[in-house]
């Protein structure tokens, strides 16, 4: 309202007719979904009484008469005042007001002074665009009694180039924000639908759920009395046994162990140690599925696509059990062919990373053999070390001095076998050799320790082709995040503690269990282990697990957590998680122990030419060689009382490793020989080339053969 008239809003079409807007509001959102408004500009007109007759949408344009110009139009001011008499009926109709705006006197002057300059340059600026930017301010002038300035003609059309600079990007922020207004409300209906459909499949997932766990409530059987007894274990650490049958139906065994209030409607029944993983949708019975003994399975309930994708895969209840497609597939782990050489795939993957031809003074290693972890520190530590380049290893001798020893790979090799074995050794580590456990150490840990030893281990494997063959199943299962097994008291360290969970364990009565629990109070107490209620003698057993389960893997959660960082370095953690059935055998202990034919098939002879003496002399000599081999792995070449020669150390003094590297060597091994006064075997480590002496008998040979790699201080010399 203004005062006591009243508004309108009205458009102007091509034709400068006046059209109402008939809007619900007069909203920014109204006025932006008018169809009728388009892009053109807003009006506002005051109504009243003695308003003129106004044009409709389809009115035609005002004929041109004989006094009027071919670009005479209405003028706005017309339409648009209530009282528009004072208008000189005698003014020029090429000259037009801004709908809204008072005309005066004034304003007709200034247009007769420049309607010389605006005639020249009537394609470039119009006369309308010109007075409807100045006609306010003459108004303004003349309301405060001053004489209004006339602009020039260069004044006008800046101002009218910058009045349609203006015009544009406002036109330009219409559509945009119109487009973001259209998207918000896209998203939004898209959301929401989505949003319906997720509510609606979680509601149908949640009442199938809810009608298995009936079913199987409904199925359950008593327990036997006799039978063997099945241990679930769940994921919340929640444990429950029964006695089972052999020839009871595995459906009674998945009833029992999906009787859960957080029971899924399909879930899997694991034993890691076996390898194999049963689906509640399983059929036959448990001799059928070798469960004949007692045992511990895992519960992992499923949610999701992972239900719906085994129901539609799931087969059909009626056939064998021999026909379940996935049931060869699943947890199967062993060092076959095939694992073996996905293994090679994926470590060529990582190995292709390293940038060979970029070489960096940061990435040297100045190794001193009595600290081999000392000097592996301090360099990949350094602020510039890159374990995406090569390294470059100087061994040096006990003067502080270079062993001249060019590093073409055969320097890393060793430097990377040496340092693993310092690793297996530290006492970051615990347990035995070829089994060993993180042991806990808040120093280490406050020094960022246990990453460290992860990162060598991935240089070590990644640059030098060195495999830890030293984890433990359960560590191993901890770097991937696999479900670990039940705890053998063997594998805990602390003689004092695994002699009080061992009496726990070995107690015959609910006394004897109280009595156990209470000379171990201290240590349970910190395992938050102690206030476990112990009933009856299977709650014992709980105790048992909980503590030693807490003790390897709770309380090392910082230090594997650091550890597990490490591994990350050039990728491996990823590689290792990503295939860990693929990758398993490069950390567990090794089951195929280096043997003699395996030198032999490595190791090529290059001979002299055939009919020459020195020809005769090596094949005999390289005989010498095969049977010096398999003397070595029978134990026969005995160095003193305590000390016999080893196949590891053959291949240590040929090549640097100790054992074949998983993706072999760069070049073909091969094997020269020796036809000066020289007695003792050479080699070069980055070649891999291993030269032997000639003698004129086996007994001379293989002595000084044995007797040159044991006393070897640099690379193959002996």
């Amino acid at each position: 309202m203004l005062g006591d008239r009243t508004f309108e809003l009205c458009r102007m079409d091509a034709h400068h007719n006046i059209i109402i807007l008939n809007l619900p509001g007069i909203t920014p959102r109204d006025i932006k979904e008018c169809l009728e408004l388009n892009r053109s500009a807003v009006y506002v007109r005051i109504k009243g009484e003695d308003q003129p007759t106004f044009s409709v949408h389809n009115q035609a344009p005002s004929p041109v008469t004989p006094n009027s110009s071919p670009f005479t139009r209405p003028r706005l001011s017309d339409s648009l005042l209530p009282d528009n008499s004072h208008v000189p009926p005698t003014e020029e109709r090429h000259v037009y007001l801004s709908p809204g705006r008072i005309p005066l006197s004034t304003a007709q002057q200034i247009r007769n002074s420049s309607s010389r300059l605006s005639s020249q340059v009537h394609n470039d600026v119009s006369c309308e665009d010109s007075d409807c930017v100045f006609v306010e301010e003459t108004r303004l002038a003349e309301a405060r009694g001053q004489n209004p300035e006339v602009p020039s003609f260069e004044q006008r059309v800046e101002t009218v180039e910058q009045t349609r600079t203006l015009r544009r990007s406002q036109d330009i922020e219409y559509l945009e924000a119109l487009n973001r207004d259209q998207q918000r409300d896209q998203e939004r209906e898209a959301q929401r639908l989505s949003l319906e459909c997720s509510e609606e499949a979680a509601q149908l997932m949640e009442e199938r759920r809810l009608n298995a766990l009936l079913e199987r409530r409904s199925r359950l059987c008593p327990e036997p009395l006799d039978g063997f007894r099945i241990q679930l274990k769940y994921c919340d650490g929640s444990m429950k046994s029964r006695r089972f049958l052999p020839t009871q139906s595995l459906q009674n065994l998945m009833d029992y162990a999906g009787n859960d209030d957080s029971a899924s409607e399909i879930f899997w029944l694991s034993m890691p140690s076996a390898g194999t993983r049963l689906s509640s949708t399983m059929t036959g019975t448990l001799e059928e599925h070798n469960f004949t003994t007692p045992c511990t399975l895992f519960v992992q309930w499923l949610e999701g696509e992972e239900v719906e994708q085994i129901r539609f895969n799931s087969p059909n209840p009626e056939s064998n059990i021999d026909e379940w497609p996935e049931e060869d597939l699943i947890g199967q782990i062993d060092s076959s062919v095939n694992t073996k050489q996905r293994a090679i795939e994926i470590l060529t993957e990582l190995t292709n990373k390293i940038n060979l031809e970029d070489r960096h003074t940061s990435n040297m290693i100045n190794a001193c053999r009595d600290d081999i972890y000392g000097s592996a520190q301090r360099a990949f530590t350094r602020r510039l070390f890159d374990p995406y380049k090569p390294l470059g290893v100087v061994f040096m001798d006990l003067g502080n001095n270079a062993e001249g020893a060019v590093d073409d790979g055969g320097p890393t090799r060793e430097f990377c076998c040496l340092l693993m074995k310092d690793i297996q050794n530290r006492c970051l580590f615990e347990g035995p050799d070829h089994s060993k456990l993180l042991a806990l150490d808040s120093h280490a840990i406050s020094k960022g320790d246990y990453k460290l030893l992860g990162k060598m281990i991935s240089i070590c494997l990644i640059h030098g082709g060195v495999a830890p063959h030293f984890f433990a199943p359960r560590l191993f299962s901890l770097v991937v995040g696999e479900a670990t097994e039940d705890v053998d008291l063997t594998e805990i360290v602390d003689e004092v503690f695994r002699s009080q969970l061992q009496k726990i364990q070995d107690a015959i009565t609910i006394e004897e269990t109280r009595e156990a629990l209470e000379e171990a109070s201290n240590s349970l107490s910190l395992l938050g282990s102690l206030n476990i209620q112990c009933r009856t003698l299977e709650d014992r057993e709980i105790v048992v697990q909980c503590a030693a389960k807490f003790y390897l893997e709770g309380r090392l959660n910082a230090a594997m957590e650091q550890f597990v960082d490490g591994l990350g370095c050039l990728g491996l953690h990823a590689a290792i998680k990503a295939n860990p059935k693929h990758i398993r055998y490069l950390f567990l202990a090794k089951e195929d122990p280096l043997t003699a034919q395996d030198l032999i098939d490595v190791f090529s002879p290059h001979f002299a030419e055939e009919g020459s003496n020195h020809r005769r002399s090596e094949i005999r000599t390289y005989a010498w060689f095969r049977d010096f081999l398999l003397d070595v792995e029978g134990g026969e070449m005995q160095v003193d009382q305590s000390k016999c020669l080893t196949l590891q150390e053959v291949l240590a003094f040929a090549s640097g490793l100790e054992e074949l590297p998983p993706l072999g060597f760069k070049n073909q091994p091969i094997i020269e020989f020796i036809h000066t006064d020289r007695k003792f075997p050479e080699a070069n480590t980055c070649d891999v080339v291993l030269r032997l002496p000639v003698h004129r008998s086996y007994e001379e040979f293989s002595n000084h053969m044995c007797s040159g790699i044991l006393q070897a201080t640099e690379f193959g010399m002996a």
